[in-house]
């Protein structure tokens, strides 16, 4: 799939493989590794949300891998990286900051401690911090002591533009979805009665959804979408791969076989399918418990890490 301009290419700072994909691994000085296999379709649709100036909505199946691809995006450009996931008490304005209600009342009955003026009670959000650093590390209040000045939490980018995952939003109300396309469309809110303008030039949001609840449509049409295919067998040895080098492709094969069988027992049983992250801690534990797939131990393995839903169902006749 070829581009005149690309505004994303993993190509200059991954490996090409040859079916197209690419390849990208980081490791941050704490050891923590950030890996992706990117698809050209997927490279695709990052760059129509870069160019239309859109957020990305990523839907799949738990485990398919997008939490992860967010933070490899930002890697790959080189841009901030921030983090926030959604629950169903999460409303819109969490996502941009928060009043510390508690610690000023706090502040108000203990003797001999002064009440703050009310921005040093700001707890600025994810979503501020991706769309202006500078007044979030002020909380909005142009006047803060220096004592109240807050330290980005994001992971910090070679370039001043900011991607913000937003994670699981079909588990918010409907109307918390909605109440973000003005915020995303004007790149500006309020905080106490005080107008916040973005000063970052780009902000990449990314979305993520488990089709836990239908999103607006008003929501929907906003946003470039890509739904991750179902893996198969070759997808997850891909993985292993990898992930895991210096595995042995046999054992990677022999354990993704009996993955993809217990993905469609889960399917019949209207249970979450194992994904990515039990496979990985499957082989892990084949490796290090030196187990083979036709041993009882890997039974009682495959039963507590694939079929984990199916043992806590006392009715499916595995518990």
């Amino acid at each position: 799939m070829q581009f005149q301009r690309k505004h994303f290419d993993p190509a200059p700072v991954g490996e090409v493989l040859s079916d197209g994909h690419v390849s990208c691994r980081f490791q941050d000085a704490d050891g923590r590794v950030s890996l992706y296999v990117y698809d050209p379709r997927l490279i695709l649709a990052l760059n129509v949300a870069l160019a239309a100036r859109r957020p990305l909505l990523l839907a799949g199946e738990p485990g398919c891998g997008k939490t992860s691809l967010a933070r490899n995006v930002a890697k790959v450009l080189g841009w901030w990286y921030y983090q926030q996931t959604v629950s169903s008490r999460t409303q819109a304005a969490d996502l941009l900051w928060e009043y510390d209600a508690l610690r000023r009342l706090n502040d108000a009955y203990v003797r001999d401690r002064d009440v703050l003026p009310d921005h040093c009670y700001v707890q600025p959000g994810a979503l501020w911090w991706a769309m202006a650093p500078d007044t979030a590390a002020m909380r909005g209040w142009a006047a803060l002591p220096d004592a109240y000045h807050l330290a980005d939490p994001g992971e910090p980018g070679a370039h001043n533009h900011a991607l913000i995952l937003l994670d699981e939003i079909d588990k918010a109300e409907p109307d918390v979805p909605n109440d973000l396309l003005e915020i995303l469309d004007t790149r500006s809110f309020s905080v106490k009665d005080v107008a916040i303008k973005a000063s970052r030039p780009r902000t990449l949001v990314i979305l993520t959804t488990n089709g836990e609840r239908e999103l607006p449509g008003a929501f929907l049409r906003r946003c470039v979408t890509y739904r991750f295919p179902e893996p198969d067998l070759a997808w997850f040895e891909q993985v292993a791969q990898r992930w895991l080098p210096q595995g042995d492709p046999q054992h990677h094969h022999d354990v993704a076989v009996r993955l993809i069988a217990a993905r469609k027992r889960a399917r019949d049983a209207g249970h979450r399918m194992p994904g990515t992250a039990e496979y990985l801690d499957a082989l892990r534990a084949f490796a290090e418990l030196g187990l083979t797939v036709d041993s009882e131990a890997w039974q009682e393995v495959e039963r507590c890490v694939f079929d984990k839903m199916l043992a806590l169902d006392t009715a499916s006749g595995l518990a």
